[in-house]
């Protein structure tokens, strides 16, 4: 039977009053100078600043981000039960789409991404997974030395000591689901950021404070003052000024119109996967002959910027249950379950995680009970890319996920549908289960066109501009982009192949150890 953990069960995490704003004022009047220029207020951004304010305190610092700060009367943003709401407010997100998948029926995907303070952390489901030990000891094998998993997991655990992480409370229900994984040679694991690469099911963990609301890297890591830390919200970065190879300044748009402020140190950017390669590509870092194209005058070529572009996708199952599903007080429900394709054989760890939500969930509102199965598909080949369709900032790039393009891939979507199908229907959900809506018996021998008509992103981006030390590498292991001086990527791009797990964690882990190497002066 599923044991039930309360956020006690989690170790020696803090636990914190939660400030549901940044507690640092944001400025309308920018300094014409500054020692760090931080480009990206998101889930790394924060972070990085919040480091380097305490760590520099006779240095000045300037964060600027795009959106807003989120009010705290935002229940959308803080409130765990709403956040599949968020991203129906304009107010709160990019609103890009893929351009048209072909393997995905022809649909346009829309690509959330958070915008405001906190980037998105507002944005997403709180779901906090550190990834498997395997595809961090990857990430050194490729190169990238000091990023295996033994060195990163003390980054974790600084995020970890600041950021309140809820481990989720079982339920009669998930303890049927339990039984039903534990059927199907899928075991219980109490804690999968301790016990990690392991096929289970185990209690999801949240970004959720001790009080039940949302945590963001803004909340919680800038929400004491810092007198030498500068914020400009709703503040567009229009390209990075590179002189002689060294990354100079920075040229800003606001309302009264353009500013160009200058670092005497180093200008980080903290966009991620899709706002940092498109800050770079503007500001002339990238394949010259594209950037030609566009009147951008080249700075140096780095081919790498923009692609290896990765993501996950996610299907879905919908099951009829008979009787009332069990309150959901996270957002998805309390369980999580890792598992592997029968196809995967990369040793990267697993490549299935399934999600679970209720049908009475703010944002789904099924009328009847039901309960669905979201299969995630990690570690898929497929390799996308972000490219410029014009050289003004305020028109997004051109995101082309090429979902599905890799051998391997489909039969992977394939697997995890079924298995989630199976799960969904074991004899340990005699309880509940009633009968399968989601794909439904009708489309038993169409699985394949099933999953290119519904598949969508689980907004997993990463690698854009990945660390490696190969010739399409945009950034060094130490973050420094290559061949710029002054110059830093710090967020999700720097990704060279993802991980099995969500990718909020991993970034947050990314910005400590990234402003760690700043600090030491690497």
């Amino acid at each position: 039977m599923a044991q039930q953990f309360s956020s006690e069960d989690s170790g020696s995490r803090s636990i914190h009053a939660h400030v549901p704003f940044s507690a640092q004022p944001q400025i309308s009047d920018i300094k014409p100078n500054y020692d760090y220029i931080i480009l990206g207020a998101g889930s790394a951004g924060c972070i990085v600043a919040a480091r380097l304010a305490a760590a520099f305190p006779y240095l000045s610092i300037l964060l600027v981000e795009a959106g807003d700060s989120i009010s705290p009367s935002n229940e959308t943003v803080w409130n765990p039960r709403e956040w599949a709401l968020i991203s129906k407010d304009r107010n709160l997100e990019w609103g890009y789409e893929s351009t048209f998948q072909r393997n995905l029926s022809g649909r346009r995907i829309p690509m959330g991404r958070g915008k405001g303070m906190g980037g998105c952390s507002i944005h997403n489901a709180m779901v906090y997974v550190r990834g498997g030990a395997k595809g961090f000891n990857n990430w050194a094998a490729m190169g990238n030395q000091g990023w295996d998993y033994n060195s990163v997991v003390p980054y974790f655990q600084n995020v970890e000591n600041q950021m309140y992480i809820t481990v989720a409370s079982s339920d009669p229900f998930i303890a049927a689901m339990t039984n039903a994984c534990a059927n199907l040679g899928i075991p219980y694991n109490p804690d999968y950021n301790q016990y990690v690469d392991q096929v289970c099911t185990s209690p999801f963990q949240y970004a959720i404070s001790a009080n039940q609301r949302r945590e963001t890297t803004d909340s919680v890591f800038l929400a004491a003052q810092f007198p030498n830390l500068d914020i400009a919200t709703e503040t567009l970065i229009k390209k990075i000024v590179v002189e002689n190879l060294t990354a100079k300044a920075v040229i800003l748009h606001q309302a009264d119109g353009e500013k160009e402020i200058s670092a005497n140190r180093e200008i980080i950017l903290t966009a991620g996967a899709i706002g940092s390669a498109h800050t770079l590509m503007l500001s002339g870092i990238g394949n010259q002959r594209e950037l030609s194209q566009f009147g951008i005058l080249p700075v140096t070529n780095l081919p790498g910027v923009g692609q290896n572009f990765q993501d996950d996708l996610y299907v879905t199952t919908l099951f009829k249950s008979k009787q009332q599903m069990p309150d959901q007080p996270y957002g998805l429900m309390g369980t999580v379950i890792f598992a592997n394709s029968p196809t995967n054989n990369l040793g990267l760890g697993t490549d299935i995680e399934c999600s679970l939500a209720s049908g009475s969930m703010i944002g789904i509102g099924l009328t009847y009970p039901s309960y669905l199965i979201y299969p995630n598909i990690q570690l898929l080949r497929s390799r996308g890319t972000v490219t410029l369709s014009s050289a003004d900032p305020t028109i997004a790039p051109i995101i082309d996920p090429n979902y599905l393009s890799a051998p391997g891939d489909m039969e992977n979507c394939l697997q995890a549908l079924q298995l989630a199908r199976t799960i969904g229907a074991n004899s340990a959900l005699s309880a509940w289960f009633e009968e399968e809506v989601m794909p439904g018996p009708q489309w038993d021998n169409m699985l394949e066109e099933y999953i290119r008509q519904t598949a969508g992103t689980c907004y997993h981006y990463a690698g854009t501009c990945k660390m490696g030390i190969d010739d399409m590498a945009v950034v060094a292991p130490d973050l420094r982009v290559r061949g710029v001086s002054n110059l830093r990527v710090i967020d999700s791009s720097i990704i060279p192949q993802t991980v099995s797990g969500n990718t909020a964690a991993a970034t947050m882990m990314i910005a400590d150890k990234g402003s760690s190497l700043v600090i030491a002066g690497m």
